[in-house]
């Protein structure tokens, strides 16, 4: 998944991401409704500002023109004196600069507040979709680079969706509304000042594009900066045990100055655009002024015009100067909603049907027919397996590595749907099922137990957030860890670390046959539950699985003889075909692929046996 964009901001994709994400902002149409007010009103103080020092220089230090001339409605106040009406126009002038003050405020808060209301719900509505991807979605993203897209993507983007909306239209209204006062004043010398606005319009587009491709590859390198930071971190003792912290630092600096050499160009780039926006506005400035200067020395213009048109220019400049600025921070803000909107655009593989329905609870019949799967297309794992497994079974599926014995499992879990064939539960195909009710009937013990840094009772009661704590209990002590778990300082509080870092590999498999038990779904899929454990906490937690899997349907994928001995039938795997089946003494009998893997695998254990006795 890549972040590629084409090399101009093609006003198709801007409205395509407002398309997509302004339907977050709707919520909050009242509140934006009165931040826009507020705006207005701002802006209107704004443009009112430099009045009253229009009017002390006319009406009150040169008396070129009473105050009724320019505001009629105030004729009242040319009867009073000098001291008075200097005294009215400067509280007049805190009082607007007070009131564009509030205005100002009020805006900035309520835009702030609707934007990061926005912005929330955009971040759970992209994590829960995130949810409903195959563990290794389209275009092998990396994990680092998708939490960069949740976090600083997302958070950047809110500026494109309510930040640099407010200042574009603020910038947008007090431009307006500084044309429309500045041409009733004068428009000859509102044509002077405007002249630069072509050359403006032109640094911009130029500008624009190169700094839109720096910011998509300076967003990309930094992802893969973030990748390799959370690789490392999540394989740290592999790191370390083959001291390898050297090589995990070059990669780290290579994509480190990848990253750093983009955002000097971004730098670079963005800071040239402003100064040349800058020149070109004091540019613009020296004209007026020069023109304006000339005026009043003819006669044409009163030094308070001046003074007024001057403060014009400089507040009318100061819009083009930061909707320069602005447009830097939008195509960085842009490129980051591209990415956030690349995540929500890629399409699960795995949806529920129109039709699909919720099945009551199963009986646990599992069957396979012709089915045929790979996860490389022209490549199938499976080809042509067909098996059936009664309610209440259990089946263990052998073979060497490679075989298609985790693929599947993956299938009934409906991770991924078969090529050919079908997958049925109680007879319906697993297609014609809602996907999360499918899963809700089927229990997972993994060879290695997935545990959260959350307490023991939250992991696990994770199959079952409704759990009773006496519930939690009864599955710890049916797993056989509720014994463990009340010895620890804080018992079923306890915190654990990522991993389960701060258990035993037996306790933390312990937890994850707990979480099993408590599920107490009609399935149970056991995928090498007690691989890499030591022979004695294997055989204790053999006869907890025995236990688990009584009376449900159990999907055993295992190397232990000593589960497959008690497994109802077995299936053999050899490239993903079913060349054997039967009881584990059946097939010891005849000569064939499943009596190789015995053999082989009881020479390995000897050899283990041999090696341990020569230590001892």
């Amino acid at each position: 998944m890549g972040s590629r964009a084409p090399s101009a901001p093609a006003p198709g994709r801007i409205l395509g991401l407002y398309r997509s994400f302004g339907v977050f902002l709707k919520p909050y149409r009242g509140r934006l409704a009165l931040a826009w007010l507020a705006l207005g009103a701002s802006v209107g103080m704004t443009v009112l500002k430099p009045w009253p020092l229009k009017l002390v220089l006319d009406s009150v230090l040169l008396e070129t023109k009473r105050i009724a001339d320019v505001i009629p409605f105030l004729e009242f106040v040319d009867s009073w004196e000098k001291q008075s009406i200097l005294t009215a126009l400067c509280a007049a002038l805190v009082a607007i600069v007070l009131l564009e003050s509030v205005f100002g405020y009020l805006q900035k808060v309520v835009f702030a507040t609707a934007g990061q209301s926005a912005t929330t719900d955009v971040l759970e509505h992209v994590y829960m979709h995130l949810q409903t991807l195959p563990r290794t979605f389209e275009g092998g993203a990396r994990t680092g680079d998708v939490i960069l897209r949740l976090t600083s993507d997302i958070k950047t983007m809110r500026d494109l969706l309510v930040n640099h909306v407010q200042k574009l239209g603020t910038y947008a209204i007090t431009f307006a509304g500084l044309i429309v006062v500045m041409a009733l004043m004068d428009w000859r010398l509102t044509l002077v000042g405007l002249t630069v606005i072509p050359p403006i319009y032109y640094a911009s587009y130029r500008f624009a594009r190169q700094i839109r491709r720096t910011a998509s590859r300076k967003r990309r390198r930094e992802g893969r900066v973030a990748s390799i930071v959370q690789e490392t971190l999540g394989l740290l003792p592999v790191v370390q045990a083959f001291a390898q912290e050297e090589l995990e630092r070059e990669r780290l600096r290579e994509q480190a100055r990848r990253s750093l050499d983009a955002g000097i160009e971004s730098a670079r780039l963005g800071g040239a655009f402003t100064r040349s926006i800058k020149v070109l506005n004091t540019v613009g400035s020296a004209l007026v002024i020069w023109v304006g200067a000339t005026r009043v020395l003819n006669g044409s213009l009163t030094p308070g015009d001046l003074v007024v048109f001057a403060s014009y220019m400089a507040e009318l400049y100061v819009p083009i100067q930061n909707v320069s600025e602005l447009a830097v921070q939008f195509m960085e803000s842009l490129v980051s909603g591209e990415r956030v909107q690349e995540l929500v655009q890629t399409t699960p593989r795995i949806k529920d049907a129109p039709d699909a329905i919720r099945p009551p609870r199963l009986n646990g019949e599992i069957r396979f027919e012709n089915v045929v799967f790979g996860y490389t297309e022209g490549r199938p794992v499976l080809d042509g397996v067909t098996f059936t497994i009664e309610p209440g079974q259990m089946v263990a599926i052998v073979g060497a590595s490679g075989s298609g014995k985790s693929t599947i499992a993956n299938l009934v879990l409906r991770f991924h749907d078969p090529w050919e064939g079908r997958v049925m539960v109680d007879g319906l195909d697993v297609r014609r099922l809602r996907v999360r009710a499918l899963r809700r009937q089927v229990s997972v013990v993994l060879q290695e137990a997935i545990l959260f840094r959350r307490t023991i009772k939250e992991n696990i009661g994770y199959g079952k957030p409704s759990a009773a704590m006496s519930e939690i209990v009864e599955a710890a002590k049916s797993a056989r860890a509720h014994d463990f778990v009340t010895r620890l300082p804080e018992g079923y509080d306890m915190l654990l670390d990522e991993q389960g870092g701060n258990l035993s590999g037996g306790q933390r498999q312990r937890i994850a046959l707990a979480r099993a038990f408590l599920r107490n779904a009609p399935i149970l899929v056991l995928d090498e539950p007690t691989t890499g454990l030591d022979p004695t906490t294997e055989m204790e937690l053999r006869e907890t699985l025995e236990e688990l899997a009584g009376g449900r349907t159990t999907l055993l994928i295992t190397h232990s003889l000593a589960m497959v001995e008690r497994a109802d039938a077995v299936l053999v795997l050899e490239a993903g075909r079913i060349v054997q089946r039967g009881r584990h003494a059946e097939l010891l009998r005849v000569d064939g692929a499943y009596r190789e893997l015995v053999e082989a695998r009881r020479r390995e254990a000897a050899r283990s046996e041999d090696r341990v006795g020569r230590t001892i």
